[in-house]
């Protein structure tokens, strides 16, 4: 399945960056000294006393759009039938390739300017930043609604699931609980919220 290629993948090419980095970070004075524009979405303005960064407002930026193209276009009916079923969406004329490699490619696109802005966020840059994300990633989604077998969801979705796990793990570290078992309790919100979505699936089937 693609979900399980695209994580071997990602290991793969995790792994190449440390051996091609040396495991080395770039510091905070090198990237001001040679590209300080990868700090751009680190940066803000006060709002009512409150500082926004230039990143919060690309993120509802492009939560707009997607919710727009996903809901009002031709495109956004091609993703969620091709997700729902393949074959089906193929026998009905939609181009069921094309929609997948253009699926691809936005989801690279966006992958792409949330690395820059965890630069702008961190300061500096480690191949070894954020390497948990992707556990708290797949939790934000299959806690927003997504199903991991495709064909439902919805862009608000990840938002919420996002937001949730984001307020569970402050509450974990508030009350002093481990790393080690800030990801035992990721991986069971995972486990949870896969079988839910399995209920859900056979309970409307």
């Amino acid at each position: 399945p693609p979900f399980i290629v695209t994580l071997g993948t990602w290991n793969i090419f995790f792994a190449l960056n440390l051996w091609y980095s040396g495991a080395q970070s770039i510091r905070s004075q090198d990237i001001d000294a040679e590209a300080p524009l990868l700090k751009l979405f680190g940066e803000g303005m006060l709002i009512a006393g409150v500082k926004f960064t230039y990143g919060s407002f690309l993120m509802v930026a492009i939560f707009l759009v997607l919710w727009y193209v996903l809901n009002r276009t031709a495109w956004g009916r091609h993703v969620y039938a091709v997700g729902d079923d393949k074959d089906a969406a193929e026998l009905s004329g939609i181009q069921t390739d094309r929609t997948l490699r253009s699926v691809y490619a936005v989801a690279g696109v966006i992958c792409a300017i949330g690395a820059w802005a965890a630069i702008g966020r961190v300061g500096s840059v480690s191949p070894q930043s954020f390497y948990e994300g992707n556990l708290e990633s797949i939790t934000a989604v299959v806690i927003g609604g997504i199903s991991l077998f495709g064909g439902r969801g919805s862009i608000l979705g990840p938002l919420v699931g996002a937001l949730i796990v984001g307020v569970f793990q402050s509450g974990l570290r508030i009350a002093g609980v481990d790393v080690l078992w800030q990801v035992f309790a990721i991986g069971w919100l995972i486990i949870i919220a896969v079988a839910i979505d399995q209920w859900i699936r056979r309970v409307s089937a």
